[in-house]
């Protein structure tokens, strides 16, 4: 099996490397030993450095961001995949490339959300600290229909600016670690019986670090990863539909799906 995980915005040549590493480090642990994880990233896009993840809540960047995304995974469709995830929890362009091509994609939201409600009755959310995040992943979970499942205040934004964090947790992730960890333990004491890690970016440096559990209180708690738990996701979705006969996604889920043709003669119309 082959999967391929999408970036948002390009990545340097420079840096591909390290990015493939990082992706793979992340998802390797729960995979088959023969399934084969790709990294993909937009040869164009909004490449603004650190500085970027303030934006991520105004509209037109989203629309700009999602539209690489779409063109990435249609420019990709060929190679064979049997899976595309989008490594970013706005989902970026999810709705709009299942229209376009066969290939089952998945966002992060549904497969970690979904899976912290198998994990226990209550969980707790922790984001990075960027403008209208906390509200953003609120309205993610009330739109899964999960937010009963959700503790009292359960999103919580890192106890750092994230421009300032993320920039930190490339040359030492632990102190970022430790600010989670604290938070983390709160919720727990306050009903939470499983933490997610509400952001592709956050999520991978937690992935990268192998935080996926934390000790409290004498109880394992289990710490969500949503880069690793869609990839595994999609591999099994994939083998469920291979052997089952599903459809991936089904025609509800991805609406009515554009032919080549039409893809082809909407593009020339623009």
């Amino acid at each position: 099996m082959k999967i391929c995980v999408v970036n948002i915005i390009p990545v340097p040549e420079e840096y591909l490397a390290v990015s493939r590493a990082n992706v793979e480090n992340c998802c390797r642990r729960v995979l088959h030993a023969d399934t084969q994880i790709v990294f993909r990233a937009p040869k164009l896009g909004i490449s603004l450095g650190t500085d970027g993840l303030e934006y991520h809540r105004n509209p037109y960047y989203e629309f700009l961001i999602a539209g690489a995304v779409v063109d990435t995974i249609v420019a990709a469709e060929s190679e064979g995949f049997d899976a595309f995830v989008i490594n970013c929890f706005d989902d970026p362009g999810l709705k709009q490339v299942r229209s376009l091509v066969e290939t089952p994609v998945f966002g992060l939201v549904e497969p970690t959300f979904h899976w912290a409600a198998q994990l226990g009755a209550k969980f707790g959310a922790l984001v990075p600290d960027m403008p209208g995040q906390v509200s953003y992943v609120t309205r993610q979970i009330e739109q899964l229909g999960l937010a009963h499942r959700l503790i009292p205040n359960g999103v919580r934004a890192e106890r750092k600016r994230f421009v300032d964090s993320f920039s930190e947790a490339l040359n030492d992730t632990q102190p970022m670690i430790e600010r989670l960890k604290a938070q983390a333990r709160e919720m727990v004491d306050e009903g939470a019986d499983v933490i997610v890690v509400a952001c592709g970016g956050l999520g991978q440096i937690c992935g990268n670090a192998g935080f996926h559990t934390l000790d409290h209180r004498g109880a394992l708690i289990p710490v969500v990863n949503p880069l690793t738990t869609a990839v595994k996701t999609a591999e099994m979705a994939v083998g469920m539909g291979k052997g089952l006969g599903y459809q991936m996604p089904s025609r509800i889920h991805a609406g009515t799906r554009l032919s080549a043709e039409d893809r082809e003669r909407f593009k020339a119309a623009f």
